[in-house]
């Protein structure tokens, strides 16, 4: 006997699950401001801390704010408009490394010129993406999902 399962059934209300996508209303706060260095138009954070591109460690959660505008600048404290995710993978190098990632696009309401995030992780064939709850670990108290 068969048992036929709709991907559209495959949705969780709980952030620690591999269904779960975050609402559409939800936000993302900034608690910490964000120093953006010189020649560079984003930051990295990971384990909760702002690391220069050169610190991260690829097989780790990382995740990268992206704006417009080179610095050196800082980004105050603000709370940005999640406007729409994208989760995927791509070969870093084929057949042994994957890029894990998920993008999330955002707005100001104060003109800030945020684009999105990227939280990215490398992995093999036998990894999977991370989960929202995953992302809020590396992201620790500087970032913070707020949801409807």
């Amino acid at each position: 006997m068969f048992s036929l399962l709709s991907c559209a059934s495959m949705h969780s209300s709980n952030p620690n699950s591999l269904f779960f996508t975050i609402p559409e209303s939800s936000t993302l706060s900034l608690n910490k401001a964000l120093i953006i260095s010189r020649g560079n138009t984003h930051a990295v954070i990971q384990a909760g801390e702002l690391i220069n591109d050169g610190d991260k460690n690829d097989y780790a959660i990382n995740c990268r704010l992206d704006f417009k505008t080179f610095g050196p600048r800082t980004i105050q404290t603000e709370t940005f408009k999640l406007t729409r995710t994208e989760d995927g993978t791509n070969w870093i190098s084929q057949p042994s490394i994957l890029r894990f990632y998920t993008e999330v696009y955002l707005s100001s309401d104060k003109g800030t010129d945020i684009i999105k995030m990227v939280c990215q992780q490398y992995g093999d064939q036998i990894d999977r993406n991370f989960t929202v709850a995953e992302m809020q670990t590396a992201l620790g108290d500087f970032v913070t999902f707020i949801y409807p």
